[in-house]
């Protein structure tokens, strides 16, 4: 098996669960938290984040370095431009999500260190959701890029 059909398959995979836990989160998760308590949303959220924050980086770099590895291994497909577009709105993908993960973390402590906890989680929640279509789109062009760049005949070299 080529580097270039293991990175396919690991991207591809890794891709397939952000999308996943992107639309889970949109379609099941956000409706959910939005009709229970806040005391029961702050339990809930600070495990949620507490599991993602230890899974998820890991996630990330991987899928990261099977995106470059791809962008730089000479291509043996058609179309290799939808390789730029994959890592290009990975990258985008990542930004969104580091920068309100960021922002989660530092409200984060402040709950912690006993601010107001109640009030602050659906502060820190509507951070969350307020991009969430923004990064569902962005791994969703990915994850698109990245298939249709799969699914295209190898190129024939002589």
């Amino acid at each position: 098996m080529s580097l270039e059909t293991i990175a396919l398959i690991g991207v591809l995979t890794l891709l397939a669960i952000s999308v996943g836990a992107d639309f889970l989160w949109l379609i099941v998760m956000k409706p959910a938290l939005s009709q229970i308590s806040d005391r029961a949303a702050l339990e809930i959220m600070g495990s949620i984040h507490l599991q993602a924050i230890k899974v998820m980086p890991v996630i990330f770099l991987i899928m990261l370095t099977f995106a470059v590895i791809l962008n730089l291994i000479p291509p043996s497909r058609s179309e290799s431009y939808l390789l730029r577009i994959g890592l290009i709105s990975l990258a985008i993908y990542f930004a969104l999500v580091l920068v309100t993960s960021i922002s989660i973390h530092h409200g984060s402590v402040s709950i912690s260190n006993g601010a107001e906890s109640e009030l602050m989680i659906r502060e820190l929640q509507n951070k969350w959701d307020a991009i969430l279509w923004f990064r569902a789109i962005g791994v969703l062009v990915s994850y698109w890029s990245f298939l249709h760049y799969a699914l295209n005949p190898k190129i024939h070299r002589t």
